[in-house]
């Protein structure tokens, strides 16, 4: 059993966070802007919140914990940080450059839906993709629904720094309906896969750097991109549109022809 110890995140004197903003309307809550390699302390109080979350619904095998907690697969990551204890967050992985590098075929293996999933992830390397995984918000926290609503944002400062057209992630169809909002669309080509079991309907949804402005709700765009912008502006790196990290590591590098079902 993974056990990982309770804790409660504070500044440490060197730490370089890659961005921080205060969340409007949610008075005191800050998203910060990491790397697992910058900031082991917030990176392990995120793996903690989210694996108490996961395991409040008996889905923590969709965590993947033991495979994710070295770090070296994510990007960076974002905490919701309140009271100097993170309620929530989520984390990229990518830009990939093959399509099976992407945990989404792991959930759709031996499912229908598995060919189309693979495509569409492939068709959508040369622009860039990223894949937020292990979204959560804390079952004690305040108002969840604007939380879950400042992660779907997140997509944005995703793109700009990850230099990556597409930004997808997977998860259950009620929670993707929540961040339509965002500009986020549910892929209709791939049908859902019952996992990480079979209560769940789990779906892909993508957003598209180039459709974003008009895919997303107009009053949400502007507060995604003044994030945006105070993530840039306080970011500890002085860099608007790169992260400047160990690149992410992943296996099975190669090049990838379609599929036919």
């Amino acid at each position: 059993m993974t056990v990982i110890s309770e804790s409660r995140y504070t500044y440490e004197s060197g730490v370089k966070t890659l961005g921080t903003v205060v969340i409007s309307r949610l008075d005191g809550v800050e998203l910060i802007l990491s790397t697992p390699a910058a900031d082991r302390g917030l990176w392990e109080e995120f793996l903690h919140g989210a694996y108490e979350s996961y395991c409040q619904h008996g889905a923590q095998a969709a965590l993947d914990l033991s495979a994710v907690r070295e770090g070296t697969s994510t990007s960076l990551f974002y905490a919701l940080v309140e009271q100097g204890r993170v309620i929530g967050g989520v984390r990229a992985q990518g830009p990939y450059t093959c399509a099976s590098q992407s945990h989404a075929l792991v959930e759709w293996a031996g499912n229908a839906g598995y060919v189309q999933i693979r495509n569409a992830i492939a068709a959508r390397i040369p622009g860039g993709v990223v894949e937020m995984k292990s979204a959560w918000v804390s079952p004690n926290a305040l108002r969840p629904q604007q939380l879950a609503g400042a992660l779907a944002r997140v997509a944005l400062p995703t793109m700009e720094r990850l230099h990556s057209r597409y930004v997808m992630a997977t998860a259950a169809d009620h929670v993707l309906a929540r961040w339509e909002s965002s500009g986020g669309r549910v892929d209709p080509s791939v049908p859902a896969t019952a996992y990480p079991d079979s209560r769940y309907r789990t779906r892909i949804m993508w957003w598209d750097r180039g459709t974003l402005h008009a895919d997303a709700d107009p009053i949400v765009w502007r507060r995604m991109w003044a994030e945006h912008e105070a993530l840039c502006r306080s970011s500890a790196l002085g860099s608007a549109h790169a992260v400047k990290s160990q690149p992410p590591v992943f296996r099975n590098v190669s090049v990838e022809l379609p599929l036919v079902s």
